[in-house]
């Protein structure tokens, strides 16, 4: 639930085009937690079966804070953040995060479902 409404404010926020014609991504499967930057984070899967939301939950210092990870078609992905946690946890995560491929971004996807099967 609250992946779903942060990406559907984050989205918002990010786009030029009204928000009444920007889709809402539902992204509430999972999550799964891995380790980023030297912190756990909160991954969950969205509804179009590529996108992924990584969050940072307490105690990780980053929080509150959110990544949206898309692929971008060329076989990598789009990075966007948003939040007001601590530089020193989000900026190694982000280092992490934009190292990866869409490949990358599919594993992370598939472990956010499985927590789901469990």
């Amino acid at each position: 639930m609250i992946a779903t409404l942060l990406i559907t404010i984050l989205a918002a926020g990010m786009s030029t085009e009204p928000a009444t014609e920007q889709p809402a991504l539902r992204c509430d499967i999972g999550p799964a937690v891995k380790q980023f930057g030297g912190n756990d984070w909160l991954v969950y899967g969205c509804a179009d079966g590529h996108s992924v939301v990584v969050t940072a939950g307490a105690p990780n210092p980053a929080t509150p804070f959110v990544f949206i990870l898309t692929p971008d078609g060329s076989g990598g992905i789009e990075l966007h953040g948003e939040g007001t946690g601590a530089e020193s946890a989000t900026k190694p995560a982000y280092e992490s995060l934009s190292k990866m491929s869409s490949s990358d971004l599919a594993a992370l996807f598939h472990e956010a479902s499985r927590t789901n099967e469990r």
